[in-house]
């Protein structure tokens, strides 16, 4: 169902050329598709590991490693922002945490706070979906 919302041809015959479109559909995929969901996860979990001690920094690395490109001071602004309130929101409600680091396949690293590493999926997920990120055939 994903590659058809991202107008993948169909397997039974050729096709020369494929359509383009963009929908709201393809942002939900993004958003919500487990496998993508799991892969903000692993991002996020290089992001605690390797992109420094404090917000700015870690949000500097990511933009750094996904667009190549440091990141301005709006979208630090932003995705501090987006760091700050999940972060609140996963710190009063665990089992959200949970819900949220058990998508996918990859296990949960034990060596991380739930909240931290469930804030920090959030931040990777939105710039996974940038249109930076994200190819479009």
């Amino acid at each position: 169902p994903g590659m058809k919302v991202f107008d993948a041809p169909t397997r039974e015959e050729c096709s020369v050329e494929r359509p383009r479109s963009n929908t709201p559909l393809q942002a939900l995929v993004l958003l919500n598709d487990p496998t993508f969901v799991e892969a903000a996860r692993t991002f996020a979990e290089r992001i605690l590991r390797e992109g420094g001690s404090s917000v700015a920094e870690r949000i500097d690395w990511a933009y750094r490693e996904a667009v190549s490109r440091p990141a301005d001071r709006r979208a630090t602004q932003v995705l501090g922002g987006i760091y700050r309130k999940h972060r609140s929101e996963y710190d009063g409600d665990r089992l959200a945490a949970k819900q949220l680091l058990d998508m996918g396949q990859a296990p949960v690293p034990e060596d991380f706070d739930e909240a931290e590493l469930a804030a920090w999926t959030s931040v990777a997920r939105v710039i996974l979906n940038l249109h930076e990120t994200i190819t479009r055939y």
